[in-house]
């Protein structure tokens, strides 16, 4: 469903203008209205325009508030009580299974830290032989108060082409905020209802047509803390452009998306050629922290 968030933006200010307006026609014969009616149409206006900017920094912070926070996973223990209780691992399992059949080998499994207040999760992370491939089979438990998901299982799919340029398929419903906190460099392939042997075909062949095009072929040695790191390239790369737009701008975008519904999205091949080539050794210095590691380890895993 779309936000229509340009629509609201207006809407509430066109509200409380009428609001005023309409307390302003109560108090004028009440106390007068010296000056005539300049004031009261100042005024009116003036709210106007307070609420318009207000909604539109709202709007705009609350993307922002997406993208600040470092990306961690943090490496869980399919033995806990929890994983035990929340966790349906036969079903991961069945898709392991036919990833080692292709060569694929299990790196562990992980959930997001910080995590989601509405949305749970574990992912089963998976790589080939070269490590130019990094695949989630994701399991997704709803918050409190939320709705059972249909089908708890989703795949994502992650390459490094040159090193630096990210690319993503997945079966997830493309989502506004997934678009609008995209990296730089990003091309991504949604492709809701695909099963996890389709989405391999089509990561595959989109891997195969960018090494024509581009003249890249996917970076080797990728690893779960890489995946990661990779995330806070893109989040960074995001909390840059969306820091230089408007709320309004950023309204209008979001609109945008929703009116289309992008299945995909990527850079233009021109722009794609001039990104420079990368070892991914550059990426884990460039987003390393020493305050916050990639991935956690049991000792955080309570937040799980």
């Amino acid at each position: 469903m779309a936000l229509h968030l340009k629509k609201a933006l207006f809407r509430n200010s066109v509200f409380n203008s009428i609001v005023c307006a309409a307390l302003a026609a109560i108090l004028i014969p009440l106390l007068g209205a010296p000056g005539g009616l300049l004031w009261p149409a100042i005024l009116v206006g003036g709210v106007g325009l307070l609420t318009f900017l207000r909604t539109a920094y709202k709007i705009r912070q609350g993307l922002l508030s997406r993208v600040q926070e470092l990306a961690s996973y943090v490496h869980i223990d399919r033995d806990s009580a929890q994983a035990r209780k929340q966790v349906d691992w036969s079903l991961i399992d069945d898709y392991a299974t036919q990833l080692a059949t292709r060569g694929f080998r299990p790196l562990g499994d992980f959930t997001t830290y910080p995590s989601a207040p509405t949305l749970a999760g574990v992912a089963a992370m998976f790589t080939d032989a070269e490590g130019s491939m990094i695949i989630e089979i994701q399991q997704l438990m709803p918050g409190a108060g939320k709705a059972a998901l249909s089908d708890g299982i989703y795949f994502s799919i992650m390459s490094m082409v040159g090193g630096s340029i990210r690319v993503v398929t997945t079966n997830h419903k493309p989502m506004a905020v997934t678009y609008m906190m995209r990296g730089e460099h990003d091309v991504a392939t949604a492709r809701p209802g695909y099963g996890l042997m389709e989405l391999l075909a089509t990561h595959t062949d989109l891997l195969t047509r960018l090494r024509e095009r581009v003249g890249k072929a996917p970076a080797t040695g990728l690893t779960v803390e890489r995946y990661v790191l990779a995330i806070r390239e893109a989040q960074a790369q995001a909390r840059s452009r969306l820091g230089a737009m408007s709320g309004y701008g950023i309204a209008c975008a979001v609109d945008r998306f929703d009116a289309d519904r992008l299945l995909r999205w990527t850079p233009q091949i021109a722009d794609l050629k001039d990104v420079p080539q990368r070892r991914l050794e550059e990426l884990d210095n460039a987003f390393g922290s020493d305050i916050q590691p990639p991935i956690f380890h049991e000792s955080l895993a309570t937040q799980f």
